[in-house]
């Protein structure tokens, strides 16, 4: 009984095994790169806070047995910024525009409700080191804007807005970046893809 047990084991590990190499996923999906990351401040750089940016293009992935990764429009603009000193209670966003080569604006992101407030949270991040893992506690200011980048083409991106620190007082900060866009249009094996999770 124990060999016919393992001999359907080995069978349809087997199996498994031929069907999952033969699936592969074939990619259709874009990337937003920031070309000229240069923060706009009235103070020295230096000396004034301002929050990263990121373009998420929701990337869709069906499952795990292949198929197309595809990345759905409308994207996402995420902008956060990292308070290990916890100074700051919260950022307001006062003007976003997206501005397309053309000299367009995108009208998802013009339709947004100014200002935007988004109050400062708890962050903890971890590492290891030869000593363990060592555990960072921090605050973290994130803005998430949702569905607002329509196009697949290159754009200027404008945030303005202002830091409140704990004391009342304000700090303001201006973003300004040129975002290229790039495509990935291939096909990955199933074990070159799960390899890479």
């Amino acid at each position: 009984m124990n060999t016919h047990t393992h001999r359907a084991a080995r069978s349809v590990l087997l199996i498994t095994t031929l069907l999952l190499s033969s699936c592969n996923f074939k990619y259709d999906t874009v990337l937003f790169t920031a070309v000229d990351k240069k923060p706009v401040t009235k103070t020295p750089a230096a000396k004034t806070p301002v929050p990263k940016v990121e373009i998420d293009t929701n990337i869709v992935v069906p499952n795990l047995l292949g198929g197309s990764v595809k990345s759905k429009k409308p994207y996402n603009i995420r902008a956060y910024y990292i308070d290990d000193t916890f100074t700051f209670v919260a950022a307001d966003i006062t003007t976003v525009t997206v501005t397309y080569a053309d000299g367009t604006h995108d009208p998802k992101v013009s339709a947004l409700k100014m200002p935007m407030h988004f109050p400062a949270q708890p962050y903890e991040s971890y590492n290891s080191t030869s000593e363990g893992v060592v555990k960072t506690t921090e605050q973290i200011i994130k803005a998430e804007l949702p569905r607002v980048i329509t196009r697949d083409e290159p754009f200027t991106l404008l945030i303005k807005g202002q830091f409140t620190q704990k004391n009342g007082t304000t700090i303001p900060f201006t973003i300004m970046e040129k975002y290229d866009i790039s495509r990935d249009k291939r096909t990955e094996k199933w074990a070159d893809f799960v390899g890479g999770i």
